[in-house]
Order: C-alpha cells, then sequence, then structure tokens
C-alpha cells in the first residue's frame, strides 16, 4: 500500500468545557509571542502520533461511539486548561511605524476533531523497513499547513484513525504557540482525564505569561508592512517528504545506552585525560552521526576529509535561566545549538570525540548568553525558513528535535499504552534526526531521514550495528 486511504466519518470543533457550560465570561485574552516563538512562524505543524492496539476492546460499534464520545468530552476539558490551544493567532498592525505584531487570540473557536478511518493494519505502520510517509501522513491533519497559518486555521487538531485492529491519534500542533515540553504536558493531561473521567484541575497548572527581559519589548514588532509578507519565500517542498529520503527508526536498549556512554566517556578520558560526563543522549546521538559520517565517506570513496558537517540540537532554556523558568511554562523556551567539525577529525577519533563536542556545546549554554541572543532577537526578530535540500540546506547537516525524557507512551486514554510513537511530515528534510522516548523504560528510539544508500552501508557498519544488539 503506496497511500492510505482514510475516510472521515466527521469533522467537529472542541471547545474548552467552561465555554460551553458559560462558566467564565471569556474575554479574549491576548498572549504576545516571544522571540523564542516567532522563529517558528514559517515553519509547518509540529506532529505527533500514539498507535494503539484494540485487542482489548469491547464489540466495535457501541464501543467506537463511546471512545469518540469520551476523547471530545476529555479534550473539552483538558482545553480548559491549556485555553489558548483552542484560540488562533491574531495579527496588530502599528500604523505609527508600519509594523505588525502576532499573538495568541485565546477566543475559545475550537481545537478541530476529526473522526476518520483507515483500511490498514498495525503492520503495515510498523513493520516496514522504513517509515511509509503515504500511510503515515494521511493520519494527520493540517499537513503542510505553516504555523504563521494559525489566524485562519486552529492552533490544535486531533484526528483519530480507526484501523483494522487498532487506534492512530494523530495530533498537529502550532510550534508558535508551544513547545514539545508544553504539547506533552497537554497530552499527558488528555490521556489522564480520559482514561479516569476525572476533571480536575492540573497541579501545578500551566503558566501562560509569555517571558520577555523587559516589559516595554512586549509586543514584539515585526517590519512587515503586510502580514502576507510574513509568509514569503516559503518553498513549494513544504507540503511533501523531499524526494529521495527515507525515514527510518533505530531502537536502542537501557543497556546499549549505557554501554555506549561508558565507552564515550572512557574515550574521552583516554584523548584528554580529562574527566568529562557525557551524557545518555549525547553518546547516543554521537554513535548514530558516526556512522552516517563512516557510511558517507565509504559511499563518496574517502575522498575529502577535510570536509565539514555541522551538527545541531534544540536545548531547553527553562532549567539554565536565573531564576529559572518554571517546568510548567507554556511556550516555546529552546536554544539553537550547532557545532561544526571536519569528518576525518569525527572518523578518527571516534564517536567519543564527537560526544565531547556536543557535551561542550550543551554546556556552553548559560543565563547571560540565552539573555544576550534573547536581547538580540528582540531588536531584530529572527524567523527561520522552512526550507529543504531543494531550497538549498546542505545535504550534510545533521540536525536533532524532540526529547527521549517526554512522557509519551504513559498516555493511556483508557484501552492501554501506546504500542508505538510516529512523527508527521514537518521539516523531514536529510539529516533531520527525532529523538522519541522508547516503549521500554530507559530506552530511546532515534527516527532519522537520509538516504537508501547511506542507510545501506550503516547496516552493512558493524560498529553501528553492535550496539544496537545489546
Amino acid at each position: 500500500m503506496s497511500v492510505a486511504e482514510v475516510r472521515r466519518v466527521s469533522t467537529t470543533k472542541v471547545r474548552p468545557a467552561s465555554y460551553i457550560h458559560k462558566l467564565t465570561d471569556h474575554n479574549h485574552r491576548r498572549i504576545d509571542l516571544n522571540p523564542w516563538d516567532l522563529v517558528y512562524l514559517r515553519q509547518i505543524y509540529m506532529q505527533r502520533g500514539l498507535l494503539f492496539t484494540n485487542s482489548q476492546s469491547l464489540p466495535r460499534q457501541k464501543d467506537e461511539e463511546d471512545m469518540i464520545s469520551r476523547l471530545k468530552t476529555s479534550l473539552s476539558y483538558a482545553l480548559d486548561h491549556f485555553f489558548p490551544l483552542a484560540g488562533r493567532l491574531g495579527i496588530e498592525k502599528h500604523e505609527d511605524d508600519n509594523t505588525i505584531s502576532i499573538y495568541i487570540n485565546c477566543n475559545s473557536e475550537g481545537a478541530e476533531f476529526i473522526h476518520a478511518t483507515a483500511d490498514i493494519s498495525i503492520d503495515d505502520i510498523v513493520s516496514q523497513p522504513y517509515t511509509p510517509p503515504g500511510i503515515i501522513d494521511p493520519l494527520f491533519s493540517l499537513n503542510g499547513v505553516m504555523n504563521y497559518e494559525g489566524r485562519s486555521h486552529p492552533l490544535l487538531a486531533i484526528q483519530i484513525t480507526e484501523l483494522r485492529n487498532g487506534v492512530f491519534i494523530g495530533c498537529s500542533t502550532n510550534h508558535s504557540v508551544c513547545d514539545g515540553t508544553s504539547f506533552w504536558r497537554f497530552i499527558n493531561l488528555w490521556s489522564e482525564i480520559s482514561r479516569s473521567s476525572n476533571y480536575h484541575t492540573p497541579c501545578p497548572p500551566p503558566v501562560f505569561e509569555r517571558w520577555f527581559i523587559r516589559d516595554k519589548d512586549c509586543p514584539i514588532r515585526l517590519p512587515f508592512a503586510d502580514e502576507f509578507l510574513v509568509a514569503r519565500n516559503i518553498s513549494d517542498a513544504k507540503v511533501q517528504l523531499f524526494k529521495g529520503h527515507e525515514e527510518k527508526s533505530f531502537h536502542f536498549t537501557r543497556s546499549s545506552i549505557a554501554k555506549l556512554k561508558a565507552r564515550a566517556n572512557s574515550e574521552i578520558v583516554s584523548e584528554t585525560n580529562q574527566r568529562t560526563e557525557i551524557s545518555s543522549l549525547q553518546a547516543v546521538l554521537a554513535h548514530i552521526w558516526t556512522a552516517v559520517l563512516r557510511a558517507r565517506s565509504c559511499l563518496r570513496g574517502n575522498d575529502d576529509q577535510n570536509e565539514e558537517t555541522s551538527f545541531g540540537l534544540v536545548m531547553d532554556n527553562r532549567s539554565k535561566l536565573i531564576p529559572p523558568l518554571p517546568e510548567e511554562y507554556f511556550g516555546n523556551s529552546g536554544s539553537n545549538l550547532l557545532v561544526t567539525a571536519k569528518d576525518g577529525e569525527v572518523l578518527q577519533k571516534g564517536f567519543g570525540f564527537l560526544a565531547s563536542l556536543l557535551n561542550e556545546v550543551v554546556n556552553s549554554v548559560s543565563d547571560e548568553k540565552i539573555r544576550s541572543t534573547f536581547i538580540s532577537r528582540t531588536k531584530t526578530p529572527v524567523i527561520f525558513i522552512n526550507s529543504g535540500d531543494e531550497a538549498g540546506v546542505p545535504k550534510k547537516n545533521l540536525w536533532a528535535r524532540g526529547s527521549h525524557r517526554f512522557n509519551m507512551y504513559g498516555n493511556d486514554f483508557g484501552w492501554g499504552r501506546p504500542i508505538a510513537v510516529k512523527t508527521g511530515m514537518r521539516r523531514k528534510s536529510h539529516g533531520m534526526t527525532t529523538l522519541n522516548e522508547g516503549p521500554v523504560e530507559g530506552s530511546i528510539d532515534i527516527e532519522i531521514n537520509l538516504t537508501i544508500e547511506v542507510f545501506e552501508a550503516m547496516g552493512n557498519d558493524a560498529e553501528f550495528m553492535e550496539a544496537l544488539a545489546f
């Protein structure tokens, strides 16, 4: 099956429960976006999906009706506590200097809720050698929608797709509204309410006030006389997986991670005679990315070891700030970190060397550095362009997003834990690496987009494959 045939049964708006029952006056609260939020305006909605088996389900028709009704009701109560997700983006024009400001209009217009069916099985999703985009992508709504389009599109869209032997919950969320930490806290609450029918207030509750160093900097003024200029230079490739790429998932067990971490730390001690504490994630990323370099080197015949590769990752700023932002801060709070190294040096010194470079750039992030960058982007806002290889981004870049620390497999909506976590189409350019929690506690799943030739070379790499067999 190349493309899944998904049939929409119904599409409805789900509003916060207090709005439905008129328990509040629901004045349109405004939340101004800060520089951390604005960078994502030209990016596609972030998409995460949870796959469940329905082996414990009751007879189907009655159970389906009950399941959909319960999910809608629990979503409504969850939106009471995460009400910005039920709003839309708003744009204010400033005539005095010909600029615009973008904010979240918490108008309770509603999240999109789609009930769908598809004649596919769980095996069609999880048992393929490569992630099948023609099957995964139709399980999400708002494919290809850019975050700046949140003015006319829902900020949250949920698609519940009933499969032959399971259920897939696909969530599409506007990344200018929240980051992964905020998103998964919302999903955790929704699943808890659905599972228990306990409509309690999360403790502690989300913090919606956006972080600004100086009150006078709010709202951020963008130098666009017309709001449509925010969307300029968008690649036509936004609505499809970039040609020539495949996505493959690699599973690292707790045991394999511990061995990689110990090996990376021992290599650093041997190389520098200094003790550097490499984290589990740094070791895993260095291991898989060094294998990518070896595969590329093998394919091109070791012709240029002086070529450079850039390695990037996003780090949460919450705990780095002084005083720290609360974990419950609802919004974006990330630093984009980048380190560049010569391929030959990485291959010669080993993955422990690359792990040490990642460790160094992570440790370089400080309260002072975060604030300096924030002030700079307040004065001159930066908006990333959603570009792929066709738009000129070097194919050698490797970039990590997501986190293995998010609670993904604890989301039981009332019929058991998910059996897999899947990512939608957002920014699946060459080298994009997605970090997910593994299904067993302490494990990590890595999704990465590369060419088939690189994947085949990695499959023949004994050093790389050994870590997957621990």
